[in-house]
């Protein structure tokens, strides 16, 4: 059974006084078992934990770079661009013509098509031969298709987001060590800044997140186009086992990429047959695997607040998984976890068999998912779940997890996302993407190329940086005075939290 938000939410405000008086009692209650003296003595009184903040450690690369800009050059054959042009479509709709779930797979279709089917809108992506110039970097034969859900358009031309796979055909080249590439191509972010800066964020606050850089894109087939201009596009790093080999060594652990996920971490039975669909393991799970899921889905699911306290540290790096919260919330990033539906991964982890979360498709990042000329600035921090999403609600309903969520909150905000931090990174982009971009729109336009879809509220998240953080340090402030309040109320504990 999914438990329901009635069961065992509380309002934000009242909900976190409530940890306050439940943490200092904890802590009286210890220091009286301890021997140290009655309510009102003058034991020394605990400290706040704090949070230290340790980036990821990102391996030297001629590729990925926050400020890195390529020239890239895509030819295509004639006939192979007609297929790429004419079959492509988005179905847009749950599981399109594909049934109640759509499966990503690879498939080979009777005429010898390879076929990408995506899982989020029933994407139908016909992978196609062609040659990609990086630099120096010369890649032949390579694997192209468009990709993307809602991100998708067909009316975008030359400037429609590509995956690249060096090794799907004859190719035996690669860029700098990747045959996986994503160019994403930004259409629902006009700024192209959110998903780098979302990206480097994670990073810098200790969650394993890939890394970026940017493409100017040419493209040249026969007949068609000759070196015309695609615009600037955000090179994404594949998360891979080339990927985890770095970020969370030795990576060869099991990787999910789930798509319509029940409430974050979805529970389908005792059968592994029915989590394959939705989990999507990105390589056949060992029977011990499957068993590890099947029980931690369950324990999230199950109606037990005290089971769920009592057991949840068996299973999920639980300062990770806050981290990972956190940043999210800070960046009001919608589609994501934070909608339980899709958009991150979770990396069951060899070294220690617990299960940690990433986060992948930030273009919708910084408030603008679903703000229609606005930003929604004002997300709650303690509050952030659309729907059912057992795993947060609980977790956050714990006093002791409550209070370690709210350092951590803190912590990021004195840090990784300060108003002072995020600007200057702003500043950083800003000349990198601003020609490539200028460039772009007068090369659409003398195309006839449809510009429109890039949603999100304003150009540049300057605007919602500004707005957030003044919604946050007002949140900050009402935590202050509860804590302050709680503490008032328990005057046996010297004033001061755990």
């Amino acid at each position: 059974m999914t438990p329901g938000k009635h069961q065992y939410r509380l309002p934000p405000v009242n909900r976190f006084a409530v940890c306050c008086l439940l943490a200092v009692a904890h802590s009286v209650s210890i220091a009286a078992s301890a021997g140290e003296g009655p309510a009102g003595s003058s034991a020394a009184p605990s400290q706040e934990i704090r949070p230290v903040i340790v980036p990821v450690v990102e391996p030297e690369s001629e590729v990925f770079g926050m400020t890195r800009l390529h020239e890239v050059h895509v030819e295509v054959p004639a006939d192979e661009w007609s297929v790429l042009q004419r079959e492509t479509f988005v179905a847009r709709g749950r599981g399109g013509n594909f049934g109640t779930v759509a499966v990503e797979n690879d498939f080979v279709r009777e005429d010898g098509r390879m076929i990408h089917i995506g899982g989020g809108f029933g994407g139908y992506f016909p992978w196609v031969h062609a040659e990609l110039r990086a630099g120096d970097s010369v890649l032949r034969d390579v694997g192209l298709r468009y990709k993307g859900n809602g991100s998708y358009s067909p009316y975008a031309g030359l400037h429609r987001n590509l995956k690249v796979k060096t090794d799907l055909f004859e190719g035996r080249d690669d860029w700098e060590g990747i045959e996986t590439i994503n160019f994403n191509a930004g259409g629902r972010d006009s700024s192209r800044m959110r998903e780098t800066l979302a990206f480097a964020i994670f990073r810098a606050a200790g969650v394993a997140a890939p890394r970026t850089a940017y493409a100017e894109m040419r493209f040249s087939v026969e007949g068609t186009h000759e070196s015309a201009t695609g615009g600037l596009f955000t090179v994404v790093e594949n998360v891979n086992r080339r990927f985890l080999r770095w970020a969370l060594p030795p990576g060869d652990g099991l990787l999910f990429k789930p798509e319509r996920m029940q409430g974050g971490v979805g529970y389908y039975g005792e059968n592994w047959s029915s989590y394959i669909p939705i989990w999507r393991p990105e390589r056949e799970a060992t029977p011990e695997e499957q068993r590890r899921v099947i029980e931690f889905a369950r324990l999230v699911n199950q109606p037990s607040v005290p089971l769920f306290r009592e057991r949840i540290a068996e299973f999920v790096d639980v300062d990770q998984f806050l981290r990972f919260l956190a940043v999210n919330v800070l960046l009001v990033n919608r589609d994501s976890f934070l909608g339980g539906r899709h958009n991150y991964y979770i990396y069951l982890d060899p070294v220690d068999n617990l299960f940690r979360f990433l986060p992948w498709d930030l273009d919708l990042s910084f408030g603008s998912f679903g703000a229609l000329g606005g930003s929604n600035a004002s997300e709650d921090l303690m509050y952030p779940f659309s729907g059912e999403n057992p795993l947060g609600y609980y977790l956050l309903d714990d006093p002791a997890v409550a209070v370690r969520y709210q350092a951590i909150v803190r912590e990021l905000v004195e840090t990784v996302f300060s108003e002072e931090r995020l600007l200057a990174m702003i500043a950083e982009l800003e000349p990198v993407v601003s020609e490539p971009l200028a460039r772009e729109s007068v090369a659409m336009r003398s195309r006839m190329e449809y510009e429109g879809g890039r949603g999100g509220g304003s150009s540049s998240p300057r605007l919602f940086i500004l707005s957030r953080m003044a919604s946050v340090r007002r949140q900050l402030a009402g935590w202050e005075a509860a804590r302050a309040a709680a503490a008032e109320a328990t005057p046996a504990a010297g004033g001061v939290l755990p």
